[in-house]
């Protein structure tokens, strides 16, 4: 490989970043004997190009710990780029993460699989890689400079779980303090203390631009005021002693005082969107008429650190209303609406086409781009091959990129302007990656399998299949009843087919039947029984389409 331009960032002592390979950081930590890396970026390239610097400028010597500070891809997808496989496996190399295993392995595979189509569809949009980069298309993707697209995305799962705070690790000489922080940034995150190096991070729960309460790529919404309860319990345990904050995103922050008063501003910005989120709640507003009036005190909003880079004030608010209140505003007619396509050829014959495609032109002259799109929005769905209507929602969500300071909001409203224009372009990388599908706990494979199913044509079929994973000694039973696939450890007594092979193979096997065939020519699988119910199976599957339209029907 040739020597990768740059040099790893000094954070202090003993504590090296390299940043910008990728949308997350490498923290690498330099003990007696060997290094701990603390999170690995998102896919195996970037991280194999930050072990390389860190190789050329600072030290050789060995990886000795991995720790993920959470559950997200961007913190775990370039540990093969970090690490040995087989060095993990015998034990030589720790793994480190926070919840128990299970429940690591559930939320980092489970969130990025299980609805892994749409989320990757969606973060296309959000972080700019459907527009290419440039001052009037993708400038940053605000927690990051960007997030390389088309490469590798690994799993390894821990092997030494962190759950309660409290829990320490020595290594290589130096101690490694745990606070656990569950349904923050992430359902599994913990912040980090090294006493020697009076060294913490606070993993996304504390960042350079306000987080995301409910992330625009879709995750599960988060708990705001988690997040203020343990930033104060990291203030309590470690605030008189912290003189760096380093973390996974952006650069760090130095000495004592300005450590304690980021963290107190960001616990306080977070409180704030809850509290006022929730009275206003408590007063009869909807999330959207929350999130019009909120502001944060400039005490809390003229800090950079709090400002909308990564999530927004606005978005925020509506989550916490999602979080604590559902998905429904309380306003009746919400409860029931017609489709986009219904409302949309309702309002084209009530108005008209050409008032509406007027009334889009006249708010784009006047500035009023919000409205543009929704006017517009009307003609684009009813009447998707309207040329001149795409061609001004566009004008007007490309200026609605142009002047909002969110980037993920920037990289939404330009992506929809390039659609409208060009079409959909093909998917730019996909979360659900073989080796993250191939890594998946049993429980979590068949979960993915079951979303496959399209339950309609499955309605009237009834199907029992067994698995035996040769590689692991493990059997599953799954059948399809009543259009749903279940499934559960052990044998049943009358399957109609036993399907025998490694997991890498069976995972083939539930995901796409079709090469069953080729795989038992080849001698990898078995089958014991009626291989018609692997057809069955396999004709009431559904396939996914990553390039799946958003700003048209």
């Amino acid at each position: 490989m040739a020597a990768v331009p740059g040099h790893p960032y000094r954070v202090v002592d003993r504590i090296y970043q390299v940043r910008n390979t990728d949308i997350a950081n490498v923290t690498f930590v330099e003990g007696d004997d060997g290094v701990i890396v603390i999170d690995c970026s998102a896919n195996v390239s970037a991280a194999q190009q930050a072990l390389e610097l860190l190789r050329a400028h600072v030290t050789d010597k060995p990886v000795v710990a991995v720790i993920y500070t959470h559950t997200h891809v961007d913190h775990y997808g370039g540990v093969k780029g970090i690490v040995d496989p087989a060095r993990v496996a015998d034990g030589t190399v720790p793994i480190i993460a926070p919840g128990t295993i299970a429940s690591f392995d559930k939320y980092a595979i489970g969130e990025n699989v299980i609805a892994g189509n749409a989320m990757s569809r969606r973060a296309g949009y959000a972080f700019g890689s459907l527009i290419g980069h440039g001052d009037h298309l993708t400038v940053t993707a605000g927690i990051g400079i960007a997030s390389a697209a088309n490469s590798e995305i690994s799993y390894l799962s821990p092997t030494d779980p962190i759950t309660e705070t409290g829990q320490r690790r020595t290594i290589s000489g130096l101690t490694f303090e745990f606070l656990y922080a569950p349904d923050t940034e992430a359902p599994e995150e913990m912040h980090i203390w090294i006493p020697e190096l009076k060294a913490l991070t606070c993993a996304e729960n504390a960042n350079h631009g306000l987080h995301n309460i409910q992330t625009l790529r879709g995750a599960r919404t988060r708990d705001a005021r988690n997040f203020a309860r343990y930033l104060d319990e990291t203030l309590v345990r470690w605030g008189d002693e912290a003189e760096v904050h380093y973390g996974p995103h952006t650069w760090p922050v130095w000495g004592n005082a300005e450590v304690v008063a980021f963290i107190e501003s960001q616990r306080d910005t977070y409180k704030y969107i809850h509290d006022q989120a929730l009275r206003l709640a408590n007063q009869g507003y909807t999330p959207l008429e929350a999130a019009e009036v909120v502001e944060l005190p400039e005490a809390l909003g003229r800090k950079w650190f709090n400002r909308g880079y990564h999530g927004t004030l606005h978005h925020d608010v509506r989550a916490v209303f999602t979080k604590e209140l559902g998905m429904w505003d309380g306003d009746p007619v919400s409860l029931h609406p017609h489709t986009p396509v219904d409302t949309a050829e309702r309002y084209v014959a009530l108005v008209g086409r050409d008032a509406l495609v007027e009334e889009g032109r006249r708010a784009i002259a006047d500035g009023d781009y919000r409205w543009a799109t929704q006017v517009l929005h009307h003609v684009v769905f009813a009447r998707p091959d309207d040329a001149e209507a795409k061609g001004l929602q566009a004008d007007a969500y490309e200026q609605l990129g142009y002047q909002v300071e969110g980037p993920q909001w920037r990289g939404i409203y330009l992506a929809a302007a390039r659609e409208l224009r060009e079409g959909i372009a093909p998917a730019a990388f996909a979360t659900a990656s073989s080796d993250t599908i191939l890594a998946m706990p049993l429980d979590i494979l068949f979960d993915f399998a079951a979303v496959h199913v399209d339950g309609p044509r499955a309605a009237q079929v009834d199907v029992r299949i067994d698995l035996e994973f040769s590689d692991s000694d493990d059997t599953w039973t799954m059948w399809v009843r009543n259009g749903v696939l279940n499934a559960r450890p052990g044998a049943s007594k009358h399957p109609q087919l036993t399907v025998t092979g490694a997991k890498g193979d069976l995972v083939a096997v539930l995901l796409q039947p079709a090469a069953a065939g080729r795989l038992a020519e080849a001698g990898r699988i078995t089958f014991d029984g009626d291989r018609a119910a692997l057809d069955t199976y396999a004709g009431v599957l559904d396939e996914f389409d990553p390039d799946f339209a958003i700003v048209t029907p």
